[in-house]
């Protein structure tokens, strides 16, 4: 079948572009060829450079299509006057590569501002570049807010009838206004593509997006901006709008419906906004032209599936033609020709260039953008946290952080959101102040973090990173703790003003600035004040100006800026979270509070925090909880740093295999990321690493650990080996799941975890004498002593590590539904065996120390493998009492997997009706009514659990179809909704996993196994057995709950694809 070719129009402000550059003489030649010249060419621009970059697209990928638009023939550019069209003027100049100081590349040094029409009216002759009406497929609308806009008669006249078309806004200052989007506006055509620069919208009154602090931060400014501006609402009602960040990110809003939107980042990981342009030097026209081209290209090549690789490839592209510049062909004999480059070269160089995509979280109310300081990284890791840092240690990198922020800075390379805003915004202020020659009085700021965290080389790697050839900046270091009066600052003063003069900018890090002077807490502080507010310092009668310098002050007792602001000695450990009981202070810690404000007071405290411009928290590998930040990142952090610890070891480089995998026990890396505290920060995981015997080893085993007293320096020696010996709850729970926020002993509140786990286990043993899946418990069970219970407790999260999943506390109506399989299952029970092998074991050993009679046998165990099936039966079954009791206690299990979910409620609602209507309609069918199956009534009037059972079971439609290795995603607004078609094999693989997910759910509804009749009243069901158990004709049931999915997931609006190609289907 032959393919439709598309129309795509192109209408907007055109622009005749004049550029001067330099030539150099020629060495041989007529008399005016051997003199440097400046010469001068023009160029089409705007609508009609946009058209061209249009056409060479569409001609580059063979997509059949054709473009008509705004086009100047440019063998007559020279001859228009301005007062029939805009010019615009710059100056270009040749500027040398980084690392290639050869090569020249020709861009703009300077914009010179444009000349145009008295009057706002367009010539005769540009009425001849509209286009008739050809129901143009894609119609693109360039804005540069230059009369286009009101120049009602220069509209395409595909603009009168939309209908499908898409149509893309580019649009310039002033933003959302003219005739032209009051049009477009009044339409609402369903596929507008709105596509607006960040830099505009900042200028818009009321309106704060932050800049070059991190991808999170602005992601969230500009979501929560869109929701809560009324200047802006128009834009938030958009199908679509595209924002770019420069050539580094875009963020794409979309409205899927009234009251529903999905917003997502495509960013740079590596670099923050302006970033790369700032390592460019001069500048282009046309890099929002080249975006929009492409683009186009994609839209018309794929449709709306291709928006975010068309926004990923349109920022390829931006960049490449700003490495690129301008180019020069033998146009004449008097001066070669200026040109852009062509698309296939700007192609090839883009390829590169490449972008990540992350969801943003939408806001949750209109009075704070970001109240939870919500992380890309933790939308991206939040279910696969402890795979992700176990992976960083062993392999240097890990699956789940490939649309993660990595930003570096000099030798730092951070992961964390929280540090990667405070060295970016103490890097711009540094930059600000370079750029100023004659400030009036030193940049100031402050870094606290605990001893070891690293604030002195986190400070210079700022540095590093800014002055790359040292011709900038010089560094010195004073220990105020060390000075013994007044007279060492002054004579730390002059050393500065010496630099100063020397013509580099000194860059002093005063540590411990927040030391005693002569026993008063503080005393340093009023000494500053003078030099940081005037930039001079006082000597006798004397008064010495400093000149330009930038003032590092570094915490020495106090760890956060907090923490000083407070008065409010660090000690270096987790903070402690409180309840609200707690909170109610009493009279001497009110009066304490005072003291400490009336101290800090005195100590002239406000003042010199008045003359700070910013500060940093180096985050260390510690956690640093925060009120809105429980920082459950730290452990990404902290796998990071041991990662180059280890690779940074001369000793440890037996450790690791041609790929650069690490070979690392098991229990050793446990403790090492999760230990709760290393004592001196990242000293000491340096000094726990080099204490531990490496030379030689193939393997860091627990025999490589230092001795106790050794590791007790540096971190809870205790802690530490417990949590080598096994999986621990607290490993793989998060802060705010702890019980008992007020204990720091990680013994005793794992403790208090284990014995709630193993009162819900005594509960539900006394309550139900049962387990799900046949019905009785055996004597042993019953008579399990609470120390034996306690012990099974323990050994849960060492269980459910080895089959990949978590624990979590139960955040909603009903816990997760676990999804365990049958594989797993035998590898759950095969470690229970061994668990009660190894206690028997024990306990042999223990009587016989005694001198009981020494049973031999029980040292000679079976192995699980020789075991008959009833045996092997019954530790089967005890998995599945694991997820009830886990529930009693309060928690859940999840898989360690990041899997998607149909969030939608009004489509989750919808279909899980149509659901149950089915179910009704299929059991009456079989003869069944409301008095043998309960369930046969109006969905509103199902119990609350089986509502959510159908609920749930909609939620997890994309959940099931990764399974057989789909994924999902929303079918795009122009996309064939196509019913997915399932292979019997598939069918089959989908019947025995969603049983499998239906006894669990009955099993965690209370539902248990007995032969018969299914009983509703008593939850009792023959059939919550193993699908190999299971009879044919009930097996059905699954095989048509799986085949009804294509249509389900047609119907929420998904689609599904192979995870390997969004090809397939």
């Amino acid at each position: 079948m032959t393919k439709k070719e598309s129309k795509i129009v192109v209408a907007g402000d055109v622009t005749v572009d004049w550029f001067m550059y330099p030539v150099k003489a020629r060495d041989e030649g007529e008399n005016w060829r051997l003199h440097d010249a400046s010469h001068a060419d023009v160029l089409p621009g705007g609508a009609a450079l946009l058209t061209s970059f249009i056409k060479q697209s569409i001609e580059e990928e063979e997509i059949l299509a054709t473009v008509t638009g705004s086009e100047l023939p440019e063998k007559k550019l020279r001859n228009f006057s301005p007062e029939e069209i805009i010019h615009s003027n710059a100056m270009l100049d040749n500027f040398k590569t980084s690392g290639d100081k050869k090569t020249e590349i020709l861009r703009i040094k300077e914009f010179s501002g444009y000349i145009g029409p008295s009057e706002n009216k367009p010539p005769p002759w540009m009425l001849s570049l509209v286009s008739k009406k050809v129901n143009a497929e894609i119609i693109v609308l360039d804005d540069a807010g230059n009369g286009f806009r009101k120049m009602e008669n220069l509209w395409p006249k595909d603009l009168e009838s939309v209908e499908d078309s898409i149509v893309i806004y580019k649009m310039s200052l002033p933003l959302l206004d003219g005739s032209l989007w009051k049009k477009v506006n009044e339409m609402h055509p369903k596929n507008l593509i709105v596509i607006i620069n960040a830099s505009d919208l900042r200028r818009t009154a009321g309106i704060h997006i932050s800049k070059s602090l991190s991808w999170d931060r602005t992601a969230k400014d500009l979501v929560y901006e869109l929701n809560r501006s009324d200047p802006l609402k128009s834009l938030h009602q958009c199908p679509y709008l595209v924002v770019l960040f420069g050539t580094d990110g875009a963020v794409l809003y979309r409205r899927v419906k009234e009251r529903e939107d999905e917003a997502f980042v495509i960013f740079d990981p590596c670099l923050l906004e302006d970033s790369f342009a700032s390592n460019i030097n001069g500048n282009m026209i046309g890099l929002t032209s080249i975006f929009t081209a492409t683009l186009v290209k994609q839209l018309a090549k794929e449709g709306f599936y291709g928006l975010i690789t068309g926004i990923q490839k349109g920022l390829a592209n931006s960049r490449s033609l700003l490495e690129i510049g301008y180019k020069k062909n033998n146009g004449s004999e008097s001066h070669d020709a200026l040109e852009y480059p062509k698309l296939k070269e700007i192609s090839e160089g883009s390829v590169k260039h490449t972008y990540s995509c992350s969801s943003i979280e939408l806001p949750t109310n209109l009075k704070n953008p970001d109240p939870n300081f919500w992380r890309i990284l933790d939308h991206n890791t939040h279910n696969i946290r402890q795979l992700v840092a176990r992976e960083i240690v062993l392999k240097g990198k890990a699956n789940g952080l490939e649309n993660v922020p990595i930003c570096k800075f000099g030798d730092i390379k951070t992961i964390d959101r929280a540090e990667i805003e405070s060295y970016s915004s103490i890097k711009e202020l540094i930059i600000e102040f370079l750029k100023n020659q004659k400030p009036k009085n030193p940049l100031c700021f402050a870094v606290f973090g605990p001893p070891g965290s690293g604030k002195s080389f986190g400070v210079k790697q700022i540095a590093k990173c800014i002055d790359t050839n040292r011709d900038l900046l010089e560094s010195i270091s004073f220990n105020v703790s060390q000075f013994g009066d007044y007279q060492d600052m002054v004579n730390a003063f002059h050393k500065i003003r010496d630099l100063a003069l020397s013509g580099k900018v000194p860059f002093v890090f005063f540590d411990e600035f927040d030391s005693d002077c002569n026993g008063q807490p503080l005393g340093w502080l009023k000494y500053f004040l003078a030099p940081m507010q005037d930039g001079e310092f006082k000597e006798g009668d004397s008064i010495h100006p400093i000149g330009n310098a930038i003032f590092v002050f570094a915490g020495g007792t106090r760890y956060t800026f907090e923490d000083f602001v407070q008065n409010s000695h660090g000690n270096g450990s987790t903070p402690i979270v409180v309840s609200s009981e707690d909170n109610k202070t009493d009279q001497n810690s009110v009066q304490e509070t005072e003291d400490k404000d009336k101290e800090f007071r005195n100590a002239k405290g406000p003042d010199f925090v008045s003359r700070l411009r910013g500060f940093i928290n180096v985050m260390g590998p510690n956690r640093q909880p925060s009120k809105e930040d429980d920082d459950d990142a730290f452990i990404i952090r902290r796998a990071q740093l041991l990662r180059v610890m280890l690779e940074n070891d001369q000793r440890a480089t037996s450790l690791f295999n041609s790929k650069r995998e690490l070979s690392i026990d098991d229990g050793v890396l446990r403790a090492l990321l999760n230990v709760t505290r290393y004592k001196h920060g990242a000293r000491s995981m340096t000094a726990v690493i080099e204490m531990s015997r490496l030379a030689g080893k193939k393997r860091f085993d627990l025999s490589a650990l230092p001795v106790k007293k050794q590791l007790d320096m540096h971190v809870d020696a205790d802690e530490f080996f417990f949590l080598t010996e096994k999986e621990r709850y607290q490993s793989m729970l998060l802060l705010r799941d702890l019980p008992d926020p007020k204990e720091t002993s990680f013994l005793k509140k794992e403790n208090s975890i284990v014995e709630s786990v193993a009162a819900a286990m005594d509960t539900s043993m006394c309550e139900n004498k049962v387990s799900p899946r046949k019905g009785k418990i055996t004597k042993l069970d019953k008579d399990a002593s609470f120390e034996e219970l306690k012990d099974a407790a323990e050994d849960i999260p060492n269980k459910l590590w080895a089959i990949n999943n978590g624990i979590r506390k139960i955040t909603g109506k009903t816990p997760h539904i676990p999804d365990i399989t049958g594989d797993e299952i035998e590898t759950f029970a095969r470690l229970e065996y061994g668990r009660l092998c190894r206690n028997k074991r024990l306990r042999q050993l223990s009587d016989s120390s005694e001198g009981k009679t020494f049973n031999n046998s029980m040292l000679q165990s079976k192995n699980y493998d020789q075991l008959e099936e009833k045996e092997k039966d019954r530790f089967r079954e005890l998995v599945y009492t694991i997820p009830p009791i886990l529930k009693k206690a309060g928690y859940e299990i999840y898989r360690m997997k990041n899997v998607e979910e149909i969030s939608d409620p009004e489509i989750i609602n919808r279909l899980a009706r149509d659901l149950h209507e089915k179910y009704v309609q299929e059991r009456q069918l079989k003869g069944e009514n409301r008095e043998t199956n309960p369930s046969l009534v109006k969905f509103e009037d199902l119990p609350e659990d089986i509502k959510e059972a159908n609920f749930d079971n909609i939620k997890k439609i994309p959940e099931k179809l990764s399974w057989i290795h789909y994924s999902t995603r929303r079918i795009q607004q122009d996309e064939e909704q196509r019913e997915l078609t399932l292979t019997e094999k598939e069918i089959e693989t989908m019947a025995k996993r969603e049983h499998d997910r239906w006894v669990w759910q009955k099993i965690m509804q209370g539902w248990t196994y007995k032969e018969g009749k299914k009983d509703f009243v008593n939850k009792t069901s023959p059939f919550i057995v193993p699908w190999n158990k299971l009879p044919p004709d009930t097996r059905i049931n699954d095989f048509n709950a799986v085949r009804l999915i294509p249509k389900l997931l047609k119907e929420a609006g998904y689609k599904a694809y192979k995870s390997d190609s969004e090809k397939s289907d």
